[in-house]
């Protein structure tokens, strides 16, 4: 007979504290403990705080509605979800466990697994469900994994599941994020010099030539039409930096909303190099989500759904429940998969190879594989393809604007001249 390790119920409160930092300069920050003593004990252990100057409790940390937590604080928190479920902790306990650790660090998580474990306590609801109601801290992945693995009755595998699919996908956009730091920083820097030599260059050799002339002469037209959009950059830059910046932080809380993704979602599939990446990044995730929980045995409609979830793009999700609704009545899969230009036909033969032989999870896993190894490459060797786009843009602009000083002085010469 196997006995359920149970923690004992604790209590978990949020803290606020003040604390000198090992580089001497003050630190605030929120900790979650069972108590007061517990705080200061966890802070006092962390060699980034030398000197702990005040611990108080503020009650249930604020949050924003749509704030989300750090990828690897959640992988963290998941990684020890599982550890806990698979030594026998049930789900309230294995939840408290990870709370009274205070090695979260990150308050939005924090929030909401507090959150999570109130719920459960107070109307007996499971854990997964208890997650749903936070989609922008919990992803729909983890939540609908969790659901499968309750449902079968593998919850701690499914949980250890959800810890390898959530490390994947931060390692992936570890390496995305990596591959575009270089094209960003041309970017920036050839959008600052070109800004430089608008507002500050191209105004003085006109007012010059003006001066020169006094007047009298023409200038070309492609002089003067820099000229004029030189005079509109001194309020088009701000506005477009606060509507960039404003733009950039809607974009961030609202990026999960459907009308949004609708219209998002296809854009990126478009985009010259990076849709091609966009696209094999949707297929790793559908092969790998549907080989992990095809080994897992969770029924193909359930798989499905989850999957249609967690690949990242609209219009390969709505592809995916097409297939499920099909599957539902009673037909294969492969027809509305087939219908979606986001499948390969490579693919499309792996999965019916699998449906036929029931290998469906080593299908997936080996055809998965070329498609990381594809987004690999394609992050890998983002420089080399996005390099010559932002060299013949940046030589485009500085020639522009070198034709516009220059081309006056074939005309300048006879305004200016005294015979």
């Amino acid at each position: 007979m196997t006995t359920t390790a149970v923690a004992p119920a604790k209590k978990n409160q949020t803290f606020a504290f003040r604390a000198e930092g090992a580089d001497g300069k003050p630190k605030t920050g929120r900790a979650v403990a069972s108590s007061r003593e517990s705080a200061i004990a966890k802070l006092a252990a962390n060699p980034e705080y030398t000197s702990i100057l005040e611990v108080r409790q503020t009650g249930t940390t604020a949050v924003g509605k749509k704030a989300r937590p750090k990828a690897r604080a959640m992988v963290a928190a998941s990684r020890q979800l599982a550890m806990y479920l698979k030594v026998g902790y049930d789900e309230r306990a294995a939840i408290t466990e990870i709370l009274d650790d205070g090695e979260i660090g990150d308050i939005v998580l924090a929030h909401g697994l507090t959150e999570v474990l109130k719920d459960m306590s107070s109307e007996g609801i499971k854990m997964h469900d208890a997650m749903a109601k936070h989609p922008y801290i919990f992803p729909e992945l983890m939540t609908r994994t969790l659901a499968a693995g309750d449902k079968g009755g593998f919850v701690a595998k499914a949980a250890n599941q959800v810890a390898d699919d959530l490390e994947a996908e931060d390692e992936q956009r570890a390496k995305v994020k990596k591959a575009l730091t270089y094209p960003m920083v041309v970017l920036v820097l050839s959008s600052a010099i070109f800004i430089f030599l608008m507002m500050y260059v191209v105004p003085k050799f006109g007012a010059m030539y003006v001066e020169l002339s006094k007047g009298k002469a023409q200038l070309p037209a492609l002089t003067r039409m820099v000229m004029a959009a030189s005079e509109q950059m001194a309020w088009a830059v701000p506005l477009l930096v606060v509507i960039g910046t404003f733009g950039s932080f809607w974009y961030k809380r609202n990026s999960k909303e459907m009308h949004v993704r609708e219209f998002v979602d296809p854009l990126k599939l478009k985009l010259p190099v990076f849709g091609k990446l966009f696209r094999d990044i949707a297929l790793t995730k559908f092969c790998r989500i549907m080989a992990s929980l095809a080994e897992n045995h969770v029924h193909i409609t359930d798989a499905l759904t989850i999957t249609a979830g967690s690949v990242g793009n609209v219009v390969m999700e709505k592809a995916i429940l097409k297939a499920r609704d099909g599957k539902l009545v009673g037909k294969s899969i492969m027809e509305p998969l087939r219908e979606e230009p986001l499948f390969p036909k490579m693919l499309i033969k792996f999965l019916a190879l699998g449906e036929d032989t029931g290998e469906t999870a080593e299908s997936l896993t080996e055809v998965g594989k070329l498609y990381a190894r594809d987004v690999d490459h394609t992050t890998n060797n983002m420089e080399a393809y996005v390099q010559p786009i932002f060299l013949v843009g940046i030589a485009c602009m500085v020639l522009i604007i070198a034709l516009a000083i220059y081309l006056p002085y074939f005309s300048l010469g006879d305004a200016v001249s005294p015979y």
